[in-house]
């Protein structure tokens, strides 16, 4: 990007999460006798122990604390020029009174945007807490809600917030972004585009210039298409990534080099749309993934493909003090830290607590360090095998059919012995309100049995999964109950009970590979699930499904990765009528 003069600008920086929107666990809460699960649970146990005016007043002191004017400073010494800053539409209005801004609604936004400009450092808006929740996370400020796509109401205030926060900060060059909505997975693609393009012409009938974010969904962003043909003007998408993490393989190198091979595909989608790109969240967290210099590894790939970056995120807490090998903060207690207890502390207690969050913090040397330095020795990636495209081949499989569910990438089926064979499939994921996977399948009316031996998993990814399902059709919203594992062996029972419904998981358990024994019986609309490695496995669970009469059953095969295939070795496929 370039500044107010024309000069270009290598924007990178860090979230300055927890300060807004509170997530237990940054602060060590959110487990024992006195856990906290979201923002909205701490005030009120807050407002009903001491009152509403005793809980405004700690949490003033509370964000009086968390963040100073001086933690810009430390930032600033991490060579660092931007914050992307979450905010809670709980500062702006309140929910007895909507679309009308508090009397204090912007002393804290003003405060941030002000100390930030002070030291250089430019802000980035971000909507992390959207009106009735953009997923069920508790980092929206209260969990179990995912109310923002189903309720025009919480649509129309989002957009009204935005056209006011775009009418106070459309003059200050010192806010560089406004940030639409942070991971809005709750929602369908569809969704995320529709309440964006709300929120767009909102904001543009405020501000007609500055940078507006669009967030992708969990795997791209492609479903935006080009912002051009939407006519959207200064338009870029963002994405983020915690390669090791969530999913996306365990915390080792390996992980990070595979990270880093996707992101030149990333890299060349955003060149195609040609529009800025931020890399909102980023984090590796474990000295095994690399540490502070795989973090200087990052900060340098995305700015040579003219990325901006935020890390996740500056300020985190630690029950022994110290960073140790792992650490999600750039900041962080050096002592042991006082455990809060918000349902038995004293108020004055909490008090205390509250003020005690701007002292006894030090910074991380050695991240600090690697970013600074002029250059910063790598070591090298291991080498990675190419990523399997296409499979060696697509037998049939008497009495049975293959689908590739949701578009995915065209898979296959390779026998292997009289009773076994390799299926090999490719898609994102089986979860949320769509899937996408290769099923290996047949159609029948009534009550069945169907069972299989999985004798190996390929690690694609931590959530590469294979199993057995039953499915209320072919299409990729459709209702399904899934009896799954994954490469380390974890089993899940899953439940979608309508159609573009979100998956839920039910019941777990585990087993070793090979010989790992999968099994699901449907009687009426209970579906019962069994897994394990000895002659009779272990019952995991039961759900009632009301599926019609007539549905597909067979086994599954899901690498987790939209652009590869991975290998399920299945034998012994049975299947039962009655």
């Amino acid at each position: 990007m370039v500044d107010a003069a024309g000069a270009k600008v290598v924007l990178k920086g860090c979230n300055l999460g927890n300060w807004f929107v509170i997530e237990p666990w940054i602060m060590h809460i959110d487990q024992g006798p006195g856990a906290i699960h979201d923002q909205y649970e701490l005030e009120g146990v807050l407002s009903k122990r001491f009152g509403v005016a005793e809980k405004n007043r700690l949490m003033e002191a509370y964000r009086s604390n968390w963040i100073t004017e001086a933690d810009f400073r430390t930032i600033r010494s991490f060579g660092f020029n931007l914050v992307r800053l979450p905010l809670n539409y709980r500062q702006f209005e309140d929910d007895a009174n909507p679309m009308h801004l508090r009397a204090d609604a912007w002393k804290w936004v003003d405060k941030a945007v002000d100390w930030a400009e002070k030291q250089g450092i430019y802000t980035i808006l971000d909507m992390h807490g959207a009106q009735g929740g953009q997923t069920e996370n508790d980092h929206t400020g209260r969990s179990g809600q995912n109310k923002l796509w189903s309720v025009p109401q919480n649509q129309q205030r989002l957009a009204w917030l935005w056209g006011e926060i775009a009418k106070r900060y459309r003059n200050r060059n010192a806010v560089v972004a406004y940030d639409v909505f942070n991971e809005p997975w709750g929602g369908s693609k569809a969704d995320q585009v529709k309440v964006f393009t709300y929120c767009y012409d909102t904001i543009r009938k405020q501000d007609p210039d500055k940078l507006i974010f669009a967030m992708g969904h969990w795997d791209n962003f492609d479903h935006y298409g080009n912002p051009k043909s939407h006519g959207w003007k200064n338009v870029g998408f963002q994405m983020h990534y915690y390669p090791g993490m969530f999913g996306n393989g365990s915390p080792n190198l390996v992980s990070q080099a595979k990270h880093i091979a996707n992101l030149k595909e990333v890299a060349v989608k955003v060149d195609q749309v040609n529009v800025p790109f931020l890399v909102g969240e980023m984090n590796v967290v474990f000295n095994s993934s690399g540490g502070a210099k795989m973090m200087r590894r990052y900060y340098d790939l995305h700015a040579s493909y003219g990325w901006m970056t935020t890390v996740w995120t500056y300020k985190v807490l630690s029950k022994e003090g110290g960073f140790g090998d792992a650490s999600w903060g750039m900041v962080t207690n050096v002592k042991p830290m006082h455990e809060l207890n918000v349902h038995k502390d004293s108020l004055a207690e909490i008090e205390k607590y509250m003020l005690s969050l701007s002292t006894g913090m030090a910074p991380w040397g050695a991240l600090r360090d690697a970013l600074t330095a002029h250059h910063v020795d790598q070591p090298p990636l291991p080498e990675l095998p190419l990523p399997r495209r296409t499979a060696p081949a697509d037998e049939r499989w008497a009495g049975w059919v293959s689908t590739d569910i949701g578009g995915s990438l065209k898979g296959g089926l390779v026998k292997s012995s009289a009773n076994g064979f390799d299926l090999y499939g490719g898609g994102n994921d089986i979860w949320g309100g769509q899937d996408d996977f290769r099923f290996l399948h047949m159609s029948t009316a009534g009550d069945f049995d169907i069972e299989v031996t999985i004798d190996d998993v390929e690690e694609i990814d931590t959530y590469t999964k294979a199993g057995l399902m039953a499915r209320d059709g072919l299409g990729s919203d459709a209702p399904m109950v899934m009896l799954s594992t994954f490469p380390s062996g974890e089993v899940q029972l899953a439940l979608r009970k309508t159609k573009g419904g979100q998956a839920q998981g039910v019941a777990s358990g585990r087993v070793t590979f090979p010989g790992a024994k999968f099994r699901l019986r449907r009687i009426g609309n209970t579906v019962t699930a069994w897994a394990g490695n000895g002659a009779q496995p272990t019952k995991i669970g039961e759900v009632e499904w009301t599926a019609p009469s007539q549905v597909e059953v067979g086994a599954v095969a899901l690498s987790h990765a939209a652009d590869r295939l991975a290998r399920i070795s299945y034998r012994d496929l049975g299947f039962r009528k009655g």
